[in-house]
């Protein structure tokens, strides 16, 4: 039996109150060929299968003990059926068929191994906005084809600018992550910290340009709790610094350069130390020492 193009994989953990419209939207836009599962990290606060089995085509399963983010993301990769996997956060919601423009002689190549999608991005209550951090990112974002394979040089130096593709928006290649896995120590990076591993064992990222998701952005979701902490710069310096040693191993004098650079990493540190500076002038230090120290 033929495994199905793309599986997408739900992981939830807590409350989840965009759960439902999740699961709404995917059903509405995603074809019966394609597999949805929820997969819950157990919560004292509340247990999402009954919300789950009120929609019969979605799959349920709760990992036995905590995993955390990474570990969940992980764990969704290795019940995968497809080609693809598209971890899609309980958050976030389907506007189209990620599948509609898919070109299957060209993307299933064996070395492609990441998909992004376009998105919008959303509010709390579903309203298209633009924030500063999206603004950025499509500012970032180079010139697109309707589907376009990127050259890994190229698109190295086009993530050490800034990373500005959306980690729900993505299809990662089933297998390949299985073997390259998600760093489970990181939070906000762990799309970048992959994308990074994966170029430097040549395999390639593709996108297609085709607006397939909502992007939520609220103040009580796991990346915007995070965003604001030493950790999350902690995580995108290292990333930085792994690339460094990518980029000077195969030559790659611009990705070297903007790798060690981090432009807009550290202004975004810069500008949060200025922000953290009255609630908690430590904290504050800390992440503008980081936004000031060399990369090696």
């Amino acid at each position: 039996m033929n495994n199905p193009i793309l599986h997408v994989m739900i992981p939830a953990f807590g409350s989840s109150p965009y759960l439902r419209k999740t699961l709404e939207s995917a059903l509405k836009h995603l074809p019966p060929g394609v597999p949805i599962t929820v997969v819950e990290d157990p919560s004292d606060e509340i247990e999402l299968e009954s919300l789950v089995k009120q929609f019969p085509r979605v799959e349920y399963f709760k990992n036995s003990s905590l995993l955390g983010i990474g570990g969940n993301f992980n764990r969704a990769i290795e019940l995968s059926t497809g080609v693809f996997t598209q971890i899609c956060g309980s958050d976030d919601i389907f506007l189209d068929n990620p599948l509609k423009d898919f070109d299957k002689d060209k993307l299933t190549q064996s070395n492609i191994s990441a998909i992004g999608l376009d998105v919008a991005v959303i509010n709390e209550t579903g309203k298209v906005v633009k924030t500063i951090p999206d603004l950025v990112k499509r500012t970032l974002r180079p010139s697109l084809k309707k589907i376009t394979i990127f050259q890994n040089d190229k698109i190295f130096s086009n993530l050490m600018l800034g990373d500005w593709l959306y980690f729900p928006a993505i299809l990662w290649k089933t297998e390949t992550l299985k073997q390259v896995k998600f760093n489970s120590n990181f939070h906000t990076a762990m799309d970048l910290d992959v994308f990074i591993r994966l170029l430097d064992n040549d395999q390639k990222i593709a996108f297609i340009k085709s607006k397939v998701l909502g992007y939520r952005r609220h103040s009580q979701s796991a990346s915007s709790l995070y965003a604001k902490s030493i950790g999350r710069f902690d995580e995108e310096f290292l990333c930085h610094k792994n690339a460094l040693e990518v980029a000077m191993n195969k030559n790659w004098r611009t990705g070297a350069f903007l790798a060690q650079l981090a432009l807009t990493v550290r202004l975004h540190a810069i500008m949060q130390s200025f922000l953290m500076v009255v609630t908690s002038p430590l904290s504050a230090l800390k992440v503008l020492v980081k936004a000031i120290s060399p990369i090696r």
